[in-house]
């Protein structure tokens, strides 16, 4: 997949996605477009889904019905690399992160690009 679009002109886009468990919905229906170049916050009551939802745009959770879209392409047809070149993913627990600096912290949600002998930095 080749794409010129810089890390800042990229899109996600929500179609009707949603998630649940047995007996229980997570995440509603929700339809919406994150602006490229903006910053987006995600605000709600504890177990309303913003992990959830956060999740499913990094790839980690698949969507339980709808579509996840980044700039226009399905999730799932990018590759790990380009994907990583787009999208850097920091999940709420951590492998021990004791000695790292803040920036190699966050080069982990990176990794794919860097390869298996790639250095942060």
């Amino acid at each position: 997949m080749q794409d010129n679009k810089t890390q800042s002109d990229s899109t996600f886009t929500l179609n009707n996605l949603s998630f649940r468990v047995p007996g229980r919905t997570l995440l509603h229906p929700l339809s919406l477009t994150f602006p490229a170049g903006k910053v987006t916050g995600l605000i709600g009551h504890n177990g309303s889904g913003k992990s959830t939802l956060l999740k499913m745009l990094g790839r980690h959770q698949p969507p339980s019905e709808g579509d996840i879209l980044l700039d226009d392409q399905p999730l799932a047809s990018w590759s790990s690399k380009a994907f990583a070149r787009k999208v850097a993913y920091l999940p709420q627990q951590l492998p021990q992160a004791e000695g790292m600096t803040v920036r190699e912290l966050v080069a982990i949600g990176r990794y794919p690009w860097h390869g298996a002998l790639g250095r942060f930095g």
